[in-house]
């Protein structure tokens, strides 16, 4: 069975740090897991006490053998890359900012449903509402419903007197 060669203070040392700087709960296993394996422990026993499975903790153990500490660390994934670009947000928050009748719309209030084409028309870019609703909440904006009253038209004196008198 694999197990991680004898490791030097310096080697735990460094170890020891990562597992306590780290915010990372995969990373605090995997310094677990070597140092678990330091102590003689075999790789079905460790997987027993981190609870991951024998492989996983092969793999790390394989890892930190040929990269050092660097291979306990999490890897790029792969992925589609991102739609939006810089220019995207920057023009979102930009025109979020402003009155839509301002920049020749014509309603009065901004929705996603109504950013998401604009935007598409301006950048190319198409994203749905939800997504750009979620771009919105990333950079803390919110739309919400506007609330109509007629509060400016009120007498305030007789409203005063309405909520003074039972």
């Amino acid at each position: 069975m694999k197990r991680v060669h004898c490791l030097s203070e310096k080697e735990i040392a460094a170890l020891e740090r990562l597992h306590r700087r780290t915010e990372n709960a995969d990373v605090r296993s995997r310094c677990d897991m070597i140092l678990l394996s330091n102590e003689g422990l075999s790789p079905p026993q460790i997987a027993e006490r981190v609870r991951f499975s024998h492989d996983t903790v092969s793999r790390y153990i394989a890892r930190y053998e040929s990269e050092g500490i660097q291979g306990l660390l999490p890897r790029p994934r792969s992925g589609r890359p991102r739609k939006v670009t810089a220019e995207y947000e920057a023009l979102l928050l930009e025109l979020v900012a402003q009155e839509p009748r301002s920049v020749g719309m014509p309603f009065s209030n901004w929705t996603t449903a109504n950013l998401a084409p604009e935007l598409a028309k301006r950048t190319g870019i198409e994203l749905t509402a939800r997504q750009v609703e979620n771009y919105l909440k990333a950079n803390d904006w919110a739309l919400r419903r506007p609330v109509r009253t007629v509060q400016h038209k009120q007498d305030l004196e007789l409203v005063k007197e309405k909520k003074t008198n039972p």
